[in-house]
């Protein structure tokens, strides 16, 4: 069973894959975010893992390309909504940061999934080793009416059009760097709950995967916003490397 980081914007089923793999055994890490009404079924996400990452991001709060859009400035906890600009590079960890990184890694086989990824990837890669990148995708259109309908962080809201940029930031980043680096697989949320990518990934990473685990009456935000056409160009690259055709 490799180790594995689903990398992938939120709201886009990348807890579904991560809820997969750790049936059959991944471990997820320690203080894991709990379920709510938004996932029902938990977020498999370290709470280490994710203030890691906020660091790592808040040095970056300066020169965030989309500020409009959102009820109010996003707090920490919430950069896993925020759009970094192509050109803006994340620094290495320091030195102090270094050891709790090791730390919050969890034990082999390790399932580690965090939004943020999208972004941070790099400061995290000579700890990943060997790893398998999953990247998970769906419809732009749903993940953004998703982000839009469902943030949790009460008076904070996110307009659909900076959702869109949100997506875009991200999948923009795997595709035109990350993956050009390491083993990756990309797998549309509509895969997961056909079971086909379930079983594409199963293969890849050496795992007994349930492919019957997804249940489909989870699936409810539906794509019924106007696709910007950089972000369905990104889109149809994505669909291309997961064999998925819309």
């Amino acid at each position: 069973m490799r180790d594995c980081v689903i990398v992938g914007c939120g709201r886009s089923g990348t807890s579904l894959a991560a809820g997969i793999l750790a049936e059959a055994g991944y471990n997820a890490g320690s203080d894991l975010l709990p379920p709510d009404e938004g996932g029902p079924t938990g977020f498999f996400e370290s709470r280490g893992i994710n203030r890691i990452n906020e660091r790592l991001l808040a040095a970056c709060d300066g020169r965030l390309s989309c500020t409009d859009g959102y009820a109010r400035a996003l707090r920490d906890g919430e950069r896993w909504l925020a759009v970094l600009p192509p050109d803006v590079e994340i620094d290495a960890a320091p030195a102090a940061l270094r050891a709790e990184m090791h730390s919050a890694l969890p034990r082999s086989p390790y399932c580690c999934k965090d939004p943020r990824f999208g972004y941070t990837l790099p400061s995290w890669r000579p700890l990943f080793d060997d790893a398998t990148f999953v990247c998970v995708f769906r419809d732009p259109a749903a993940t953004a009416r998703s982000i839009s309908g469902q943030v949790r962080y009460g008076d904070l809201t996110v307009e659909v059009g900076t959702a869109f940029e949100i997506w875009r930031a991200i999948y923009g980043r795997v595709m035109e760097r990350h993956r050009h680096e390491g083993t990756w697989i990309f797998v549309h949320y509509e895969q997961l709950l056909d079971g086909s990518g379930v079983k594409r990934l199963a293969d890849a990473i050496g795992a007994a995967l349930d492919t019957d685990m997804a249940d489909p009456a989870l699936n409810r935000s539906r794509p019924d916003a106007a696709v910007p056409p950089e972000v369905r160009r990104i889109y149809d690259a994505l669909c291309a490397e997961a064999g998925y055709v819309p």
